[in-house]
């Protein structure tokens, strides 16, 4: 109900005698004093009422500060170029793990979800953040996948993985004093589990694709290039580049092609939409695990291929990973 003060209209009152004036301006007198008393009560209580909400507002962070929006965001790799100036930068090679993020108080995704890792792979980590690659070696993305993005932590699995640090994103000054940083701080943590990703100068264009070769034979995924005069600043941009041998891409999963002969019951290839709008079937790079259970309609997945046919599709595309949801 809204309050309001209607003076009663003089027009209306009994005219003809002084009596009848001032009988007037009383009964307009007790209205004005109902009204203020009533309006003086509902401003105590709305005031009262604000008062409790601000006290709710400042006890309890809004989404604006949860963790997950504290969490800085990561610098992101940009794709090798020829005209590089190699001697600026700092080679290491790109493992095939999960990045993960400490921020000082909990393992999470880069994009702010939380990872459910034992008490005691994260136990001796300091007060401190830090980024860096959950890997449990050349080959084994499977594995990481399914331990890292479990909600209950499995400890035999767990023991297989490495938390490998390659940054500090709060440290100051550039890449090569933040690196140091790292080797200081793993060192003394004195963690098995716990270790750093080595980087390396590079002398000459040669030496890198050399370089490139070695892991490729080894089946690494590549290499990685840190400019060593750069700041922590997130985006994409040369700072941070990524050289493989092969082209990787991510498409959608939109339908499955029935497998023939040994693949017979089985699924035989994945039906996949770029970003772009291509279509086209994905059949290697499979297990036969991975033919029982596919990638699920929706999911986006990661593949491997060599260059573009005259129509704009990937040549020779398989399959390596689906990509975590989180």
């Amino acid at each position: 109900m809204e309050y309001q003060h209607e003076l009663l209209p003089y027009s209306h009152a009994p005219r003809g005698s002084l009596l009848v004036t001032s009988y007037w301006f009383f009964i307009n007198h007790i209205y004005k004093k109902r009204w203020m008393s009533t309006l003086k009560k509902r401003t105590a209580v709305l005031l009262r009422l604000n008062l409790v909400t601000i006290a709710l507002a400042t006890a309890f962070p809004s989404k604006s500060e949860s963790i997950d929006e504290r969490i800085p965001q990561v610098v992101k790799a940009s794709h090798y170029q020829q005209d590089i100036d190699v001697s600026e930068y700092w080679k290491s090679e790109k493992l095939d793990g999960i990045r993960a993020l400490w921020t000082g108080k909990m393992l999470v995704t880069q994009n702010g979800n939380p990872i459910y890792a034992p008490d005691w792979f994260i136990e001796k980590l300091p007060p401190i953040r830090f980024e860096g690659e959950l890997w449990a070696g050349r080959g084994n993305f499977h594995l990481v996948q399914q331990t890292v993005l479990d909600d209950i932590p499995n400890d035999a699995a767990w023991k297989k993985i490495d938390l490998m640090l390659f940054d500090m994103p709060d440290s100051a000054g550039d890449y090569q004093k933040r690196y140091y940083n790292i080797l200081a701080w793993v060192s003394q943590l004195d963690v098995q589990h716990v270790k750093y990703i080595e980087h390396t100068p590079i002398k000459t264009e040669k030496e890198l694709f050399s370089q490139l070769n070695s892991v490729s034979e080894k089946l690494g995924e590549g290499l990685m290039l840190r400019k060593v005069t750069s700041r922590y600043q997130a985006g994409r941009s040369n700072d941070l580049l990524k050289l493989k041998k092969h082209q990787d891409a991510e498409a959608l999963v939109i339908g499955y092609k029935s497998g023939t002969g040994k693949y017979k019951g089985k699924m035989g290839s994945i039906l996949v939409r770029t970003g772009e709008g291509v279509e086209f079937y994905i059949g290697s790079g499979f297990t036969d695990e991975m033919r029982l259970l596919p990638p699920t309609l929706g999911s986006t997945v990661t593949y491997r291929y060599n260059g573009y046919t005259q129509n704009g599709v990937p040549k020779f595309a398989r399959y390596l990973r689906e990509r975590p949801n989180r």
